[in-house]
């Protein structure tokens, strides 16, 4: 690791204050500012950062105190335009959610890295929470042989029918939130799926759920859909069905591979507990021996805050943090969601491109269709097939 100690910036106050604590315990990195638009959230933060942290209105400023590191933590769909800018400007980049919202941005943010060098990495935490991180270790140890199919779910409520129970998640009339469409926010789905057996959808077949009285209850959002359920083929011909982010409950975490020895699946009700049934023996239900540090029960989501944060920084120093999703991975990630809208929408099937493939990955170009709310491009596609609501 460098002796230089890494100056690393905040984007975003709010899931941003996720990473403060973790990645000041880093040897090696400090956080020297935080930015956050909202004033007075960010002047609630004075309170909450070390007086050698810098408190920012914007990214101008934050990028301004010489940063080495950048961690998203902004909006959704607005990561992939802030990490191009970051790594043009030779900050390497720690991404909170999705790699980018359209076809287009998946492309470019792709090429951004290949013309830089930049490091770019997902932080993707379910992959590194107890459970998941059991059906990885004994997937990559090829105790079941390959897998055939696979299943993830999200499944979060997300408090969409009263006024004062969204005010949290939905602080604008324009928010992201309120136009997520089914197929989106998949990290925490497909996600897994992607980063434990190491393969990449190739096509996609995509429906929504809606029922009529659901969606007058959703009245708070334009897309008024709970979700919507995906299959994807994969590039070894196995089949995985993944939610995005469904909004029925009960809220938790589902994930299962199906091999060609067995099925190692987390249980229903609880994430971290794992069952492994391999065929023709007896079926072992667990508590992994991984389980939280006393350290990471300290960070947010239970320990993997802390845990991501650790391999995040073992990566930029240039050691290996084990399974991650890299830059092909994220895009190829991020182009299952946008194809997956792309099939609620035409009600048919749609090949991926291959992001690696340089000719296959063209017809990506200038493909900008977006479905949310943005000031710097206009909305040209529907983020749900049905009726939407408009929001005023």
């Amino acid at each position: 690791m460098s002796e230089k100690i890494k100056r690393v910036g905040i984007l975003g106050g709010k899931r941003g204050m996720s990473f403060y604590a973790p990645i000041n315990a880093q040897p090696g990195y400090r956080v020297a500012g935080v930015a956050e638009k909202v004033p007075e959230r960010l002047e609630a933060l004075r309170t909450r950062v070390e007086p050698d942290t810098a408190l920012c209105s914007s990214y101008e400023e934050l990028v301004s105190l010489g940063i080495d590191v950048i961690v998203l933590a902004n909006y959704f769909h607005e990561h992939c335009r802030y990490a191009i800018r970051a790594m043009e400007a030779g900050i390497d980049v720690i991404s909170d959610t999705t790699a980018a919202p359209t076809a287009g941005d998946c492309l470019d943010l792709v090429e951004c890295v290949e013309r830089t060098g930049r490091k770019y990495f997902l932080a993707a935490n379910c992959p590194v929470m107890v459970g998941p991180s059991e059906l990885i270790r004994r997937y990559r140890a090829g105790e079941l042989g390959e897998v055939l199919y696979a299943e993830a779910e999200y499944l979060h409520i997300l408090g969409d029918t009263e006024e004062s129970a969204a005010a949290n998640l939905y602080p604008e009339i324009d928010h992201w939130r309120r136009y997520l469409p089914g197929t989106y926010y998949n990290m925490h789905s497909l996600g897994v799926l992607m980063a434990a057996t190491g393969l990449t959808p190739r096509r996609v077949t995509a429906m929504e759920i809606y029922t009529e009285k659901h969606a007058a209850k959703v009245h708070l959002k334009a897309n008024r859909s709970p979700g919507a359920i995906a299959l994807y083929e994969m590039d070894n011909g196995a089949l995985f069905r993944s939610t995005g982010c469904c909004g029925f409950g009960p809220n938790g975490k589902w994930y299962r591979l199906s091999c060609e020895g067995g099925t190692i699946e987390t249980t229903r009700l609880n994430q971290d507990r794992v069952l492994f049934r391999p065929n023709g023996a007896p079926a072992e239900e667990y508590d992994p021996e991984a389980q939280y540090t006393e350290e990471e029960k300290k960070s947010g989501h239970g320990g993997a805050d802390m845990r991501i944060c650790r391999k995040a920084c073992t990566y930029l120093s240039g050691g290996d943090p084990g399974v991650y999703l890299d830059i092909y991975a994220a895009a190829a990630l991020s182009l299952a969601a946008v194809y997956g809208l792309y099939s609620i929408l035409d009600g048919k099937s749609y090949d991926i491109p291959d992001i690696r493939d340089k000719a296959a990955r063209e017809v990506l170009r200038g493909d900008y269709r977006n479905p949310f709310p943005d000031p710097e491009r206009p909305i040209d596609i529907p983020c749900s097939a049905h009726e939407m609501n408009v929001l005023k």
